[in-house]
């Protein structure tokens, strides 16, 4: 259940009272725009204005609240950053995108009649998850070892009705760098990646979207979180690559060896020296085996962070200039991406006369690039 505000009593004791809407702002300590779109109910207040607002008009929360179904609301996921907090604006935000996106879904290249393929029951079992990342790896016919490229997994997404929208989000540390909504009442799934990121870690990203869409029926946000995390690097490691690595490594006799080795691996997959380790650490807890230490020092997490240094990020290798045009960048979502995006938004906007506001609701870009976008596209 959802909670919305019960806009006509509402309006009906500020009439009762004598408030405007620039009274209320004034004494709550928000704008007028924002009192505006509560009373619209575009916007919810946050807890604290929400009592104070309760005790400004004299209503009860029973009488100020409405509770709604959520069951087709935007479900919205973020890759976990260590201990780092979704805010709740930042959770709003990314559902306000939810219900923007939901209007572009009758323009969707997609059979609208039946439910993409997804897995039944997924749990956060090793060998439950294992087997689940090696039927994804038999549909694009990739062995133990094989290298997984960028264009294999781009060709899941159509397949689960996703649609990637490739954006410039700057360098975040964050959660932006990839941002997940499944539309339920559609069973479309909208996924925003950021180009600014590191070639290395936008693989993952990937493959994280893929887990969170094969597993669009689990029920709490960290069981969902979870899932897609360790499924990304059983797709792109493997129970198998991980236990032949273990070995090896167990037969170095120096930290410095097992790093070396477990770079080499990362770079022969095109993943991070870290999605390696983790999965021949996670091969050897569920086997029952000693993990490998490469803690001490933070060490790992400094060949890490040097092993990034020496690639690009996916928009330096994707664009030759950097701000690219809004020709060369709408032409790379089609073409690198498959993505059918701006195809969708061009016509949904011409034929709905949308403003640029939309756009930049949509796509959190510079009001300046906002407007350069909004031209080419209109």
């Amino acid at each position: 259940m959802n909670k919305t505000l019960n806009i006509k009593t509402v309006e009906s004791k500020l009439e009762t009272m004598g408030l405007s809407q620039s009274q209320i702002a004034d004494t709550l300590g928000v704008s007028r725009q924002i009192v505006s779109q509560w009373l619209k109910g575009s916007k919810f207040p946050r807890p604290a204005k929400l009592l104070r607002l309760s005790k400004l008009v004299g209503l009860p929360f029973n009488d100020l609240v409405i509770k709604t179904d959520t069951s087709l609301e935007p479900v919205v996921a973020f890759r976990k950053k260590g201990s780092h907090k979704i805010t709740e604006a930042y959770l709003e935000d990314a559902k306000d995108k939810g219900y923007l996106l939901q209007q572009l879904v009758p323009y969707l290249p997609f059979d609208n009649q039946s439910r993409p393929p997804s897995l039944i029951d997924p749990k956060l079992d090793y060998g439950y998850i294992q087997k689940a990342a090696q039927r994804a790896r038999e549909e694009i016919e990739k062995k133990v070892g094989e290298v997984i490229n960028f264009h294999e997994m781009i060709d899941f997404f159509s397949r689960y009705h996703a649609v990637i929208i490739p954006v410039f989000w700057g360098s975040v540390a964050n959660h932006e760098n990839a941002l997940h909504v499944y539309l339920p009442s559609s069973m479309t799934t909208w996924i925003y990646l950021n180009l600014d990121s590191k070639i290395h870690d936008f693989k993952f990203w990937m493959a994280h979207e893929l887990g969170h869409i094969k597993s669009p029926d689990l029920s709490t946000e960290d069981d969902a979180e979870d899932f897609a995390e360790y499924f990304a690097g059983a797709f792109l490691v493997g129970h198998d690559l991980a236990e032949k690595e273990y070995a090896t490594l167990t037969k170095l006799d120096s930290e410095n060896l097992q790093i070396k080795r477990i770079i080499e691996v990362a770079e022969e997959l095109v993943v991070t020296p870290l999605t390696i380790y983790f999965e021949i650490n996670r091969f050897a807890e569920n086997a029952g085996k000693p993990t490998i230490d490469l803690e001490k020092n933070k060490a790992i997490y400094k060949a890490n962070t040097n092993f990034q240094k020496s690639y690009k990020s996916v928009a330096d290798y994707l664009f030759e200039t950097l701000p690219p045009t809004p020709k060369k960048y709408i032409s790379v979502a089609s073409e690198e991406f498959g993505s059918p995006f701006f195809d969708v938004l061009r016509t949904y906007m011409s034929e709905n006369k949308k403003s640029v506001g939309f756009l930049q609701e949509l796509l959190n870009l510079s009001p300046a690039d906002t407007h350069t976008l909004y031209e080419e596209i209109c």
